[in-house]
């Protein structure tokens, strides 16, 4: 007993020790919403009187973000619930899709209730919190949010409520380690001020794009489908074809965002060669399809289709060897450790209806010496 007390007292003076903040830099002047950017609907989020207050929520998909992706940081805030509310703080955070399944979610209530992995101060639907420690409405809750990953470690009102090691389960190891700082909407007001953020080292793999979003340089067609570049997207629509590029790619990890119209069918081919049609993740949002969104096609179906039509959606997805994994929105949908064909060809984009796929940002990195999906 005498130990746990000691220990309990070593966190909570460790929590609550004096932190340096000379080198933070504001993320709020408390007068605009310079270096942030509203998702959805404008309006919802408006800067007075030195807050930056959702004064006019508009619930999801409606939420506030950096205007630049972090990585490795230490976040400094207030924040103050006005009634029964529920919100959160985004870490990692895409820039479409499910963003607290893709990234991170600090989960936020206006009670102490239990709720295990959703209950206030809960990373959401992932760890629950060590101790409960926000205040009730119309009070202010100091909170800092040191991300070094695969550190994370959470205080709120000077009280330790996460302590994790991100690399200890592939659940959290799996989720974004650099995206977008974001504030939450899902129909609440909520009250911010004193944001402060202090950069750390970057450790992970940097990601490389594929794509200029100005022309179609670096990628060859084929087929009869038309692809344009439209306001720094790539567009594939009217009919059956390709777009490769023109290197070749192995042992690698890929990422896009991309929107269907309706009923609209294409995909990623990958590991296609001189002597091989390659391998084919399928974009076929329909539930009941046999391949839909997120398939290995014609080897691994998806467990669920995670994208809906005229919606923007995330696909990452790694080749390695024998090896293919792919995740929707954060879900791991399909994966295959038989995979036959040589781990080496060109990567692109297939359309094969009268539909039209947008894609934005496509990007890829090696994989690490570790392999570790």
């Amino acid at each position: 007993m005498i130990a746990w007390m000691m220990l309990a007292a070593a966190l909570f003076v460790q929590a609550t020790a004096p932190r340096d903040t000379s080198l933070d830099r504001s993320l709020f002047d408390g007068r605009r919403l310079a270096g942030w950017v509203e998702m959805g609907k404008a309006g919802a989020f408006v800067a007075e009187n030195g807050i930056l207050h959702l004064k006019a929520p508009q619930n999801h998909p409606s939420w506030l973000r950096t205007d630049r992706e972090y990585e490795n940081f230490v976040l400094r805030l207030e924040y103050m619930v006005t009634g029964w509310c529920e919100s959160g703080i985004l870490l990692h955070a895409p820039l479409y899709g499910d963003l607290a399944r893709t990234g991170l979610k600090l989960h936020l209530r206006h009670d102490r209730s239990p709720g295990g992995v959703r209950a206030a101060g809960a990373l959401y639907d992932l760890v629950p919190p060590l101790a409960q420690a926000n205040k009730g409405p119309h009070k202010w809750n100091a909170l800092e949010i040191q991300m070094n990953w695969p550190s994370l470690r959470i205080t709120l009102n000077g009280v330790l409520i996460q302590d994790v090691r991100l690399d200890r389960s592939e659940a959290l190891r799996s989720r974004a380690r650099r995206g977008y700082i974001g504030l939450e909407d899902l129909g609440f007001e909520m009250k911010y001020r004193n944001i402060a953020i202090r950069e750390l080292p970057d450790t992970d793999r940097p990601w490389r794009p594929l794509f200029n979003r100005v022309d179609l340089e670096a990628w060859v067609p084929d087929g009869e489908a038309r692809w344009v570049v439209e306001d720094g997207k790539i567009v594939g629509s009217d009919g059956d074809g390709s777009l490769l590029t023109k290197e070749e790619l192995s042992a690698f990890e890929f990422q896009t965002y991309f929107r269907t119209s309706r009923h609209a069918n294409g995909g990623i081919f990958y590991r296609r060669n001189a002597s091989s049609n390659g391998e084919e993740i399928q974009i076929y949002n329909v539930p009941g399809s046999t391949h839909p969104t997120g398939s290995i096609y014609g080897q691994v179906p998806a467990r669920e289709v995670s994208c809906r039509d005229g919606e923007w959606c995330q696909l990452r997805m790694i080749s390695d060897g024998p090896y293919t994994a792919v995740w929707v929105n954060g879900r791991k949908v399909a994966e295959s450790w038989s995979m036959a064909s040589a781990d080496k060809g060109r990567l692109g984009f297939q359309n094969h209806s009268d539909g039209r796929i947008e894609y934005l940002e496509p990007k890829v990195r090696p994989l690490s010496a570790t392999r570790a999906p």
